[in-house]
């Protein structure tokens, strides 16, 4: 079993991360478009603020969350008109202290949950483990989005691996979002951590693998860059229609990111 305690840390050192690239924005920074077609960065931070909200809650009440979930699904402006308006009217400090109050709760509530009970979400129930790294994931991704609109190239940390794993368990899915049978053999995974180490996942032997940084990595499978513009090594056809389908997220996948759109890795 993984150490529940470190990725909660690991949450909430991505969470302090965050802070810091945004607690300097003036008001043009936080209504600056970022690469999420229609969002500014006021929109990133106010989503993760209610999703924080809700796994807490789904946490800690999960019949009020089931409602809340129910009253979601009957309507799908719900997310729209009943969350992303009132928090956008805020102020950006108003907004970003709410985030922190929603990071806040989050934490108290993971670290407060059974760690071997399952919480409900709006997919399949999820592990403690899971839900503290699917949060982790989501600060990190849209911190991306975040760090993306201000032109600043955030180091990789050993946090992402939490990413990768999650990533790699979520490849069924992802074929299965994309409407594609599961694929029959798996893929040799093979990222460069900070630390210069190797992290794998999969079977060795398999003929599609998937080698280099892991941050380019986490970044293709959140759909924050294009493979084309990382410096993944992909070999055989079901690892690219992985690299090409994959989220390690629920839900629609999203449009993602066009080729060429960044270039941390350019051509030689």
């Amino acid at each position: 079993m993984r150490d529940i305690g470190e990725i909660i840390d690991d949450l909430a050192a991505e969470q302090v991360s965050l802070d810091e690239l945004v607690r300097s924005f003036d008001d043009d920074d936080w209504h600056a478009a970022t690469p999420a077609e229609g969002w500014t960065n006021r929109h990133q931070i106010a989503h993760l603020a209610f999703f924080d909200a809700t796994a807490a809650l789904a946490l800690t009440n999960p019949q009020a969350f089931a409602r809340h979930q129910q009253r979601a699904a009957q309507d799908p402006d719900t997310y729209r008109v009943e969350v992303l308006q009132p928090l956008l009217a805020l102020t950006s400090p108003q907004l970003l202290e709410h985030w922190r109050k929603s990071c806040k709760t989050l934490l108290l509530a993971l670290h407060s949950a059974a760690p071997v009970a399952r919480y409900p979400w709006y997919g399949p129930s999820m592990s403690l483990a899971s839900m503290a790294t699917a949060r982790l994931m989501e600060t990190w991704a849209h911190g991306q989005d975040v760090a993306d609109s201000a032109e600043i190239d955030r180091p990789a940390t050993a946090r992402l691996v939490h990413i990768a794993r999650l990533a790699c368990l979520a490849r069924p899915y992802s074929f299965a979002k994309a409407g594609l049978p599961p694929p029959k053999t798996d893929v040799t995974v093979k990222l460069a951590l900070p630390s210069k180490e190797w992290w794998r996942f999969g079977d060795s032997s398999s003929p599609d693998s998937i080698t280099g940084p892991i941050d380019d990595f986490c970044l293709v499978l959140t759909r924050r860059r294009h493979v084309a513009d990382t410096a993944l090594e992909v070999t055989g056809p079901i690892a690219a229609t992985w690299m090409a389908v994959g989220q390690a997220f629920a839900g629609p996948p999203g449009p993602g990111r066009y080729p060429g759109q960044f270039h941390r890795h350019p051509p030689a």
